[in-house]
């Protein structure tokens, strides 16, 4: 699958990839075990090895919303709040199970410091950049252009990641997700 998280391949975390792989520790993750709960301080930064992670928060009715993904290569973690000794003000939790090489966030925050020469500023401009571009598409595209953006750009998505799940990251109902789906299946096949 392609690069979900952009600022994955604008900047070059190998070397923190690579540390990751080397020196962490493979964890195995069951569905729906967190690695960052909501409300604490993240403890740990990693590399998805196999599965995925979503990323959720809940919204004020109760419900889980997801507001991100992590995929096999990506880094996993909520970083700035972790990096900070921040709350995080999310869950990260196994969308399947996965397998992630992962350091604790003393390691991370060591070599996020020695490989980015106090530029940290780049790489959170990096992240900011990537959450204010998804943000400007809810308000620039519909919902059946956001979905066929989505698996124009991961067309294997829908083979790891419940429509439940992209419903929510769409920030649609399922109901209407398979509206959209219904209506595109007909377009194509007219």
């Amino acid at each position: 699958m392609a690069q979900f998280n952009i600022y994955d391949s604008v900047i070059d975390l190998s070397a923190i990839k690579d540390y990751c792989r080397e020196k962490g520790h493979l964890c195995h993750y069951s569905r729906n075990d967190v690695f960052v709960r909501q409300g604490s301080v993240g403890k740990y930064l990693g590399v998805v090895e196999s599965g995925y992670f979503k990323y959720t928060t809940f919204t004020s009715s109760g419900n889980e919303a997801v507001v991100g993904f992590a995929f096999v290569g990506e880094i996993v973690a909520d970083f700035y709040n972790s990096y900070n000794h921040r709350p995080s003000e999310i869950t990260i939790k196994a969308g399947a199970d996965a397998s992630v090489s992962q350091i604790n966030m003393v390691e991370a925050r060591s070599l996020f410091d020695a490989s980015f020469d106090d530029n940290l500023s780049a790489l959170n401009g990096t992240l900011f950049r990537e959450i204010y571009s998804r943000y400007l598409e809810l308000h620039r595209k519909t919902p059946t252009e956001r979905y066929l953006d989505i698996i124009g750009l991961y067309p294997h998505i829908l083979d790891t990641v419940s429509l439940r799940d992209i419903a929510s990251y769409l920030l649609i109902t399922p109901v209407y997700l398979s509206r959209i789906r219904k209506n595109l299946a007909k377009k194509s096949g007219e």
